[in-house]
């Protein structure tokens, strides 16, 4: 399927999602949030993917909101119902999707792409990205779940601040402050992502898919309920194709294909 504002390419289990609107720091539209919301439930069911990477093209990550394309004459109620269609359609099914989801940040990732590169598992920045929350410059208030990712990554208070100023955060404080796991150099962007997304993508998938699952549950849920999540999970994880091969491959001191035994299952 051709896109007008996104690309997807599938190699090596791994596929790549790169928001392509260069010339306009890939700024969204809604539709970039059609063609994502289109792509997303196909990316789920993909059993030959096992780890996403999303990045931009060209000098940034995501500007936010395309405010040149906005829709000054939506009412209230108007706006309202297309703000939850992104969330419930586009940001919640990234967020919950069952693989890991690598965001690499190749510059500037800014109000809503700032928070939709939090929404992913984990970010890995170019040393020239750099972190805004930009709503408070043109009077909003954080969306696509940034008062819930950013509070969750660097604490209520700091998340205060950065939200109240509106202050860039280069890649050095993005990786003191927590929101990025890795920092490295700019040309070896994706082949650092890429090097992190092959070495998931060798592990078993339905036991990633569901610590992946309990892990996003734990932030709200409380002790009792995690461990009957997990009583669940590690039942059925026993059950699975892949854990057979893991325990031959450890006695046969091999290294695990657990793409096959996923495959099997």
């Amino acid at each position: 399927m051709s896109y007008q504002t996104i690309t997807y390419d599938v190699s090596d289990r791994i596929g790549t999602l790169t928001l392509n609107r260069p010339d306009a720091m890939n700024a969204t539209t809604d539709e970039m949030y059609t063609e994502l919301q289109g792509l997303l439930p196909q990316v789920a069911a993909d059993r030959d993917v096992a780890c996403v990477i999303l990045t931009g093209a060209g000098r940034g990550f995501c500007a936010g909101a395309d405010l040149k394309a906005r829709k000054a004459d939506m009412t209230p109620l108007q706006r309202r119902a297309r703000h939850r269609w992104i969330l419930k359609d586009v940001l919640e099914p990234l967020y919950r999707l069952e693989k890991p989801v690598i965001a690499a940040v190749n510059g500037a990732a800014a109000g809503a792409g700032f928070n939709i590169a939090l929404s992913c598992d984990f970010i890995i920045a170019s040393e020239k990205a750099s972190f805004v929350q930009a709503f408070a410059k043109v009077g909003l208030v954080p969306d696509l779940g940034g008062l819930f990712f950013l509070s969750r990554v660097i604490g209520v208070n700091r998340a205060k601040e950065l939200c109240f100023t509106a202050r860039k955060v280069d890649a050095a404080e993005a990786l003191a402050l927590g929101i990025a796991n890795y920092v490295v150099p700019h040309d070896d962007l994706l082949a650092e992502a890429r090097a992190m997304a092959a070495r998931i993508a060798s592990g078993a998938p339905t036991a990633i898919a569901m610590t992946k699952t309990l892990l996003n549950k734990s932030a709200s849920a409380t002790l009792d309920q995690m461990l009957e999540y997990e009583s669940y999970a590690q039942t059925v994880a026993y059950l699975t194709p892949e854990y057979e091969e893991g325990v031959q491959a450890f006695i046969e001191k091999r290294a695990p294909d657990f793409a096959a035994a996923a495959a099997r299952g």
